[in-house]
């Protein structure tokens, strides 16, 4: 990642991709308590499942973005408010976060494969299963999606967490660095 030491934010795109990748793991992760409303088989828990599935591309699709802006674009150095300490946990839960952002939403997608569901993305475009199916292995497979996405939920509630203890109790620039702002801020 190249440290650009003149910024004291992060850039509006880095920003920008950090909150829709937010948005998207609050509505993939938040639609599925709803299906507990409907009975199976119905219009609506289908719709459900359907924008679970297509947001999980999207998120993907933000990755595929923000993955090689983080590790190529310009970047603020480290607050040189953290110590050192601080700094490294700061990097160990992001590359955690990041890794369970990726795997997660691709456990997703080899278990609908595995149940010998085609993956849709909002009706443009469906993928057909390219595995045979294997219910059997399926509830297994679906286990781990589970325990990935609760990791990936508690995790990002903690990074918040600090963010705020940062603001609130520390008083240092770690979370106004990628709280949105006025254009021409970087």
């Amino acid at each position: 990642m190249p440290v650009d030491p003149s910024l004291t934010r992060y850039p509006p795109l880095a920003r920008s991709l950090h909150w829709l990748t937010v948005l998207a793991v609050l509505v993939i992760y938040g639609v599925t308590y709803l299906e507990a409303f409907f009975a199976r088989g119905t219009p609506e828990r289908a719709m459900i499942w359907w924008t679970h599935i297509s947001v999980g591309l999207v998120l993907i699709l933000i990755l595929a973005l923000r993955i090689p802006n983080r590790l190529f674009g310009r970047m603020p150095a480290p607050s040189a408010q953290l110590s050192r300490p601080v700094a490294l946990a700061s990097e160990v839960a992001h590359g955690l976060l990041y890794l369970l952002l990726i795997v997660t939403p691709l456990v997703g997608i080899y278990l609908a494969f595995l149940r010998g569901d085609a993956v849709t993305f909002f009706s443009l475009f469906t993928i057909p299963s390219p595995v045979p199916v294997d219910r059997t292995f399926g509830r297994t497979v679906k286990e781990v999606h589970e325990v990935l996405a609760n990791a990936l939920v508690i995790l990002a509630l903690l990074h918040a967490a600090a963010a705020v203890a940062h603001h609130v109790v520390l008083k240092d620039d770690v979370l106004r660095r990628m709280l949105p702002g006025r254009r021409g801020e970087a």
